[in-house]
């Protein structure tokens, strides 16, 4: 017998797809507002680098590995954002844009 056998998923709706794609949006948008200031990248940069997007690590306490993983995942979602934004070559070389 399934979980969906027992009726455990009757309750659950899928997930408003218009309303995701204009929350992405409006990250994407704050995004693109951040990497207009040099703090706004800074803060971007820091928030990656937190996230341990960039850092390999094999620790034995599997609880590590669990948090690690959540927190790249968050990272990676950022860095996404920051893509989608046309911000994010900005963030990783510290390029200074023009009338800073």
């Amino acid at each position: 017998m399934s979980a969906s056998d027992a009726g455990y998923f009757d309750d659950y709706e899928l997930p408003d797809i218009k309303q995701d794609e204009n929350q992405r949006s409006m990250l994407v948008n704050a995004i693109q507002l951040m990497g207009k200031e040099y703090v706004g990248r800074e803060f971007l940069r820091w928030l990656m680098e937190k996230t341990k997007v960039f850092e390999q690590e094999f620790p034995k306490d599997l609880t590590l590995v669990a948090w690690n993983a959540g927190l790249r995942t968050v990272g990676l979602e950022i860095l996404s954002l920051c893509s989608e934004a046309n911000v994010l070559q900005h963030i990783l070389t510290k390029e200074v844009i023009e009338n800073e």
